[in-house]
C-alpha cells in the first residue's frame, strides 16, 4: 500500500516528533510505503530540529520538508502539492493531518484491511482526545441545513455565545463518544464501518476514489471547515464517508489553535462557515 502523508505544523516541533515517531513505529508493525510532507508553517524555524526530523526517520519514512509562510491549514497543503509537484492520484491513500497528534502502533496494520470498494471517498478514524477522554469522531453524523450552519456561524460572533457553545459541545462529544461507547462501537462496525456526513479535520484519510475528482485540495480558506468541504466534494461525486473506530489516533488537544487567541478563533470559525453557506447549496 502506497500512502502520502501530507502533515502542517505550526510551531509545535516537540509535537512533530511524537507524531513522527509514532509513525514510525506504526510502520514498523505493517508493509506499506509512506511518503510525508512535512509542511512548517512555523514563525521560527528550529534548524537543528528540522535536521534531526530528516535524519531520524529515514528510510522507513521518506520525509519531504518543506518550508512555507503560515498559509492556513488546507491552503499550505495546496501549496505543497503545486511547489513539489505531487501528484495524488499515484497514491492508494492521502493522509492530511495536523502534527499534534499520534496514531496507534497498530494503525496502517488494520488500514490495510479495510476493503476499499468503488463507493468509499473518506475514512474518518476514532481521534481519542486526551483532553476530554472521548471520540473526536463521528464529527458529523448528518448533513447539516443551512438554518443550523447559519446559527452555528453567528454563535461565533461573540465570546460568551462562543464559550457556552464549546461547553455544549465538549459536554455532547463527553457523553456520546465516552470509552464505553467507543469499545460498542469497536465490536459493531471494526469490519464494515458506519456511514457518515463528515469526519473530524485534523486527521482525514482520503482513497485513490476521492483523489481522483480532488487531487489539489483546493479549499481556500485559512482554518477550520474542511471536514464540510471533503464531505460536500464526496457527495457531490457520489463516495461515502465512512468512520472506523478500529482505526485509532490520538489527539494532544490543538498544539497550533489553543495558541490563538479567542477573537481570531472565533473569527476563523465565522469565515469558514461564510465560505461554505456561500459556496454549497444546502
Amino acid at each position: 500500500m502506497n500512502i502520502c502523508i501530507l502533515s502542517v505544523c505550526h510551531n509545535s516541533y516537540k509535537e512533530s516528533l511524537d507524531f513522527l515517531k509514532s509513525l514510525k513505529k506504526a510502520v514498523q508493525n505493517s508493509d506499506v510505503d509512506l511518503d510525508l510532507y512535512f509542511i512548517d508553517n512555523s514563525s521560527i524555524k528550529d534548524r537543528e530540529l528540522i535536521t534531526k526530523i530528516k535524519k531520524d526517520f529515514s528510510p522507513l519514512i521518506k520525509i519531504n520538508y518543506l518550508s512555507c509562510q503560515n498559509l492556513g491549514y488546507f491552503p499550505s497543503i495546496n501549496f505543497a502539492i503545486s511547489n513539489q509537484s505531487i501528484n495524488l492520484k499515484e497514491y492508494d491513500l492521502a493522509i492530511l493531518s495536523n502534527v499534534d497528534l499520534s496514531v496507534d502502533k497498530d494503525f496502517f496494520k488494520n488500514l490495510k484491511e479495510i476493503d476499499i470498494n468503488n463507493k468509499l471517498g473518506v475514512i474518518a478514524p476514532s481521534i481519542i482526545s486526551k483532553d476530554i477522554n472521548a471520540d473526536r469522531n463521528p464529527k458529523i453524523l448528518k448533513r447539516p441545513s443551512k438554518t443550523k450552519l447559519t446559527i452555528l456561524k453567528n454563535l461565533f460572533r461573540f465570546k460568551l455565545t462562543y464559550m457556552l457553545l464549546r461547553y455544549i459541545s465538549n459536554a455532547r462529544i463527553k457523553y456520546q463518544n465516552k470509552p464505553s461507547t467507543q469499545i460498542s462501537r469497536n465490536r459493531k462496525y471494526s469490519n464494515f464501518g458506519k456511514k457518515i456526513y463528515a469526519g473530524h479535520g485534523s486527521f482525514i484519510i482520503l482513497s485513490n476514489n476521492y483523489l481522483n475528482i480532488d487531487s489539489h485540495i483546493d479549499y481556500p480558506v485559512f482554518l477550520f471547515g474542511e471536514e464540510i468541504y471533503i464531505a460536500e466534494k464526496s457527495a457531490e461525486n457520489a463516495l461515502d464517508v465512512i468512520y472506523y473506530p478500529k482505526l485509532v489516533i490520538y489527539d494532544n488537544e490543538h498544539s497550533s489553535t489553543s495558541q490563538m487567541k479567542s477573537a481570531s478563533y472565533r473569527k476563523s470559525n465565522f469565515v469558514a462557515l461564510s465560505y461554505i453557506i456561500e459556496n454549497y447549496k444546502f
